[in-house]
């Protein structure tokens, strides 16, 4: 016998449901940011008079002694106002602050900004965490640079007139010279913690020999001088706990997920990292079906060709490898193959040009046999898109 449940029970269980599922999203929503005022909106931009006066931010301190910028709509003077400010032309992100903060300078070793601020709450170790936020070069800058990274400790940083804050750095996926000046660039990384970090600091962590540089022409709609500086406009920071990878996503995700994305490593070695170590932490990324050696690969393995030219007697293995959706590919077309032993073969062939003795080098391939992570995210697949070393 066919059995039908009362009107307002069904409605009783679909409210239930529906409940259910709008608290599930909310929940996920709703997750904690722990970053305290990442939109810098807690401010006091009533004594904005001049550049350099970002101590007037809530929570936030500048982390060396170079000064840090920050603009509002709300500001009296033109130099610091919004959109228009003496480093360019630019509304904010998210309310009515940004900041600005310089990440190169021409021919000094000085100029860098780095800023820090206490988390709200601490990261659990092992667990995964989305980090977004939006930046855009400004105007004024004459160059564009890679590198604005995000440290993250367990006690606050403050480095007195240092040209570089030696510590691991978390960077974006696509870690290149940014160069939108016309609106913001919206990025984000995931990231598992160490545990315990307390503190974040902000600022271009490498030598200038690691960071990329490009010039800019100025924009004919900005009249100011132009300054042979690196130096970006920063807004709406956020960090929050997630479950999966995929659970991180930036507002402009066609561009993180299209063919043409190489992972940048998100650390920094440690100062006495051992020798196999260092060569270990070589690793360098390809872009999708390709064995070439770009930009930040070269620079990469330039680094371990100094390692290996400081110690003639080290010899080491190159392992090439593919991701999942490559290996698939190279089903159906003989082209890719070879594609891990290639990059393997052209990272060897690098290093031997430079002048390292070739019998010192062994190729290996594997494939998509050893991966770096199993997961199927894009951000996943760039990782497994690599070449590895160790010493033998």
């Amino acid at each position: 016998m066919k059995t039908t449940l009362p009107v307002f029970l069904v409605l009783f269980m679909l409210g239930m449901i529906s409940s259910a599922s709008a608290q599930d999203s909310a929940s996920k929503k709703k997750k904690k940011d722990l970053i305290i005022n990442g939109s810098f909106e807690a401010a006091n931009t009533a004594k904005l008079k001049k550049r350099g006066q970002f101590v007037l931010v809530g929570s936030w301190s500048t982390a060396n002694e170079e000064k840090v910028d920050l603009f509002s709509k709300m500001a009296e003077f033109p130099d610091v106002g919004a959109p228009k400010n003496a480093m360019g032309i630019a509304n904010p992100k998210d309310g009515d602050n940004y900041i600005g903060i310089s990440t190169h300078l021409v021919a000094s070793r000085d100029g860098r900004g780095y800023i820090t601020a206490p988390l709200d709450g601490f990261l659990e170790k092992d667990k995964m965490y989305c980090l977004s936020y939006s930046i855009s070069l400004a105007d004024a800058a004459k160059y564009a640079t890679n590198n604005l990274g995000f440290h993250f400790s367990k006690k606050e940083v403050f480095e007195d007139k240092e040209y570089i804050l030696k510590n691991d750095v978390v960077l974006p996926l696509n870690n290149k010279a940014q160069t939108k000046m016309d609106g913001w660039e919206d990025l984000c990384v995931v990231f598992t913690a160490v545990g315990f970090e307390k503190y974040v600091t902000i600022g271009n962590f490498f030598s200038g020999s690691r960071t990329v540089t490009e010039k800019m022409d100025k924009p004919e709609e900005f009249t100011g001088d132009q300054v042979q500086l690196g130096y970006y406009f920063m807004d709406d920071i956020s960090l929050v706990q997630v479950d999966r990878e995929s659970d991180c996503t930036c507002e402009d995700e066609d561009e993180i997920e299209g063919p043409r994305i190489i992972f940048s490593k998100s650390s920094a070695l440690k100062n006495n990292a051992s020798l196999a170590e260092k060569v270990k932490a070589s690793t360098v990324f390809f872009y999708s079906n390709e064995d070439d050696l770009v930009g930040a690969t070269k620079r990469e393995l330039d680094g371990l060709y100094e390692l290996l030219e400081a110690n003639p007697a080290v010899r080491i293995t190159v392992n090439g490898h593919m991701d999942e959706m490559e290996v698939e590919k190279s089903k159906q077309y003989d082209v890719f193959k070879d594609i891990s032993k290639s990059r393997a073969e052209n990272v060897k062939q690098y290093l031997v040009d430079k002048g390292v003795t070739s019998s010192r080098i062994m190729t290996k391939s594997f494939k998509a046999d050893q991966p770096a992570t199993q997961m199927k995210t894009p951000l996943s697949l760039a990782k497994n898109r690599r070449v590895t070393f160790e010493v033998r």
